[in-house]
C-alpha cells in the first residue's frame, strides 16, 4: 500500500525539503503578492470612502488580513526559495493557511453574527428611547 506523500510527517516537517513543483514556485509568489495588493487597495478604499463604521471595520479587517498574510506567504516563499534549513520547512505553509482559514472564519463570523446583532440592538435601543422622556 502506497501511502502519499505529502500524508507522510516527513514530508511536512523535513527540515531540508526538497524545491517546490515548478508550478508552485511561480505560482505562490504571484498568490502572496496579490495577496498584499489587495490588502493595500482596501486600506486605502476605507481610508478614502465614506462607509458605515461596521461595513468600515469589516473592511479594515479583511484588509489588514490580506497584507499580514501576503507578507507572511512572501517570507515563507524567500525561506524556502533560498532553502534555509528549519525554516523551510513544508509545515510553515499549514501554518499559513491554518492562521489564513481562522482569519477569514473571523472576518466572515464577524460580518453573518456581530453586525446584524449590533443593529439589531440598535433598532430595539430606538425603539424604547422614543417612549423614554426627553431632555429639555
Amino acid at each position: 500500500m502506497n501511502i502519499p506523500p505529502y500524508l507522510k510527517l516527513s514530508y511536512w516537517f523535513n527540515p531540508n525539503p526538497a524545491p517546490l513543483m515548478p508550478w508552485a514556485d511561480r505560482f505562490l509568489p504571484i498568490l502572496f503578492s496579490v495577496f498584499l495588493f489587495v490588502g493595500i487597495i482596501i486600506r486605502l478604499v476605507t481610508l478614502r470612502q465614506g462607509l458605515e463604521k461596521m461595513t468600515k471595520r469589516a473592511l479594515i479587517r479583511a484588509g489588514n488580513s490580506l497584507i499580514v498574510y501576503g507578507l507572511f506567504g512572501l517570507v515563507l516563499y524567500l525561506l524556502t526559495f533560498e532553502r534555509v534549513t528549519v525554516l523551510s520547512a513544508r509545515v510553515g505553509y499549514l501554518i499559513w493557511v491554518a492562521l489564513f482559514a481562522w482569519s477569514v472564519w473571523k472576518i466572515v463570523k464577524y460580518v453573518r453574527v456581530d453586525i446584524p446583532a449590533v443593529e439589531k440592538r440598535r433598532e430595539e435601543r430606538a425603539r424604547l428611547e422614543k417612549w423614554m422622556p426627553k431632555r429639555k
